[in-house]
């Protein structure tokens, strides 16, 4: 080991943006031997763990020097300072994450979790309902929608993000064009554009690495996307990354959108009230339900989603 620190003992500590991939091989590299782990002998598991061990132990060494306990790698995590320079982040982190090719013919299936809290017919406590769904992949009812009466394909969608040019300002055009908004929403023209950013985030999967690279920059480079600086508990109780449209101060909620710390994969989105306010019906009165400050009102999180060949088939 005294070998390896000379050997490496000029390199830099690395940042946690480089460490990120770097660890995610790593994990799917245990799980994948966790897999086969049931048709080993235990005693060549017993080595091989071993070995593995030592090896993260040699990585680790490698990579931090060995000038003392100030000089240890830092566990990679999101850089929560602020909205442009957690959406750089996962930028850099996204773009080197495999491409899924998905193929014409193929579906994507889709495992949620939604959660309708404040209605009539709903405890306060009641948990997300789970549902399944297959969407075809290169959909024909959605292919071809140049109205914006239907969702686009997910074809539509990835050629959509891998055909995704460096400017911001024309991806938020572009963002535009495929979702767009009525007029009558009271938003302005940029917010209009934020929220058909998001929607591209919500809705686009299997999605080319470097095209959601792509997307994340528009949204680091976005005014109105703010972050909340701490990991938030989403509805099913893991932690998670929040950005947010910022709507001023006359709005009662704000719908947070959820990233996975590590991987920063999208995992779903939610609202959440940030005044107590009561609800209003249609006709203007104030005859909803109530719903205290920091409560979450609504929220769909995205428990699975994977390409398979055939609708009813689970990955």
């Amino acid at each position: 080991m005294s070998k390896m620190h000379e050997l490496r003992a000029d390199a830099p500590t690395p940042d946690r943006v480089r460490l990120v991939p770097g660890r995610q091989k790593l994990l799917e590299a245990a799980q994948h031997r966790s897999a086969r782990r049931m048709w080993l002998d235990w005693r060549v598991t017993a080595a091989g763990v071993a070995a593995t061990v030592i090896a993260i132990a040699v990585l680790v060494t490698m990579l931090a020097g060995g000038d003392g306990p100030g000089r240890g790698v830092q566990p990679a995590g999101p850089d929560l300072t602020s909205a442009t320079a957690l959406l750089e982040q996962a930028a850099e982190v996204v773009s080197q994450q495999p491409d899924l090719h998905p193929r014409d013919g193929q579906w994507v299936y889709l495992k949620t979790a939604q959660c309708q809290y404040g209605a009539s017919d709903a405890a306060p406590d009641a948990k997300p309902e789970v549902s399944e769904e297959w969407v075809q992949y290169d959909s024909p009812a959605r292919e071809d929608d140049e109205d914006g009466d239907n969702e686009p394909s997910q074809r539509r969608l990835y050629r959509l993000l891998a055909s995704l040019p460096d400017d911001p300002a024309e991806i938020r055009k572009r963002a535009a064009d495929m979702f767009p908004m009525g007029k009558d929403t009271g938003l302005t023209g940029e917010q209009l554009e934020t929220f058909a950013l998001l929607a591209t985030l919500d809705e686009a999967y299997p999605v080319p690495p470097q095209g959601m690279a792509k997307l994340y920059r528009a949204l680091a480079a976005d005014p109105g996307i703010e972050a909340v600086p701490h990991l938030v508990k989403d509805p099913m109780g893991q932690d998670a990354i929040a950005i947010y449209p910022d709507l001023g101060s006359k709005a009662v909620e704000r719908r947070e959108y959820l990233l996975d710390p590590d991987t920063f994969q999208y995992q779903g989105s939610q609202s959440v009230a940030v005044r107590d306010y009561k609800e209003k019906y249609q006709d203007g009165s104030s005859a909803g339900p109530s719903h205290k400050k920091g409560e979450v009102t609504f929220c769909e999180m995205k428990m699975t989603q994977s390409l398979v060949d055939r609708k009813g088939e689970k990955p």
